[in-house]
């Protein structure tokens, strides 16, 4: 019985030459396009110094309260070694749709720019956080929920100016080391929700931020 010889591909193909997407990333590879979600991306001056503290007033009018994680049994539980800082929740209304609708503005433009996720708007209200001196933290930790919303972006405003805190870094975690995001206030941040992230503890002062998971369609 004959074998018949695998046909060779030739190097001068029309196929390949002309397709820049198509890459030998390996011996058993043949991706049919790149990936086009960036990892994260930033905007400086989302907010003025001004209006953060608009924001920061807002936040600490709702009595924050001590942050909550999910637990084992999907209810929501405090740890403190796990995070340990304050919350509240800034809702819709007539005094707060300003940050919405900028926040919607900027959300749109940076998707379509560096991530071009599908989104359909944002399921749960804004998070005002605090943390504080000396050990406030979040550890290492992804927004992805498993049997919930479908948060398949996620955005931090920092609002306090960096020179009234120490540490309370914002780590994103891609390989073996963390890259820490700028600290500059009313910088938004903006990462697909299934990247690791933290917050280092904060050993001076109090950091304020932001934060709102926008959704989607399911991954796929």
């Amino acid at each position: 019985m004959k074998v018949k010889k695998k046909k060779k591909i030739k190097k001068n193909n029309p196929i390949i030459e002309n397709n820049p997407i198509i890459k030998y990333v390996g011996a058993n590879s043949w991706p049919f396009q790149r990936d086009h979600v960036e990892t994260w991306a930033w905007a400086k001056d989302v907010f003025s110094p001004e209006e953060c503290q608009k924001i920061i007033k807002i936040g600490n009018n709702l009595k924050p309260q001590l942050g909550k994680i999910i637990g084992k049994n999907g209810q929501e539980i405090c740890k403190k070694n796990v995070r340990k800082s304050l919350t509240s929740w800034i809702s819709p209304n007539p005094d707060t749709e300003w940050i919405y609708i900028k926040l919607q503005q900027i959300v749109e433009e940076m998707n379509k720019k560096f991530f071009k996720l599908h989104l359909t708007g944002i399921n749960e209200s804004l998070q005002f956080t605090k943390y504080q001196a000396p050990d406030g933290h979040y550890h290492t930790h992804i927004d992805k929920m498993y049997n919930g919303y479908i948060r398949k972006l996620s955005l931090t405003i920092q609002l306090t100016d960096p020179s009234k805190y120490e540490g309370g870094e914002l780590q994103l975690f891609q390989q073996d080391k963390p890259l820490v995001v700028g600290k500059e206030q009313g910088t938004a941040i903006f990462f697909p929700s299934y990247v690791l992230h933290g917050v280092k503890p904060v050993t001076k002062g109090e950091r304020c931020s932001l934060v709102g998971w926008f959704t989607g369609d399911p991954f796929k």
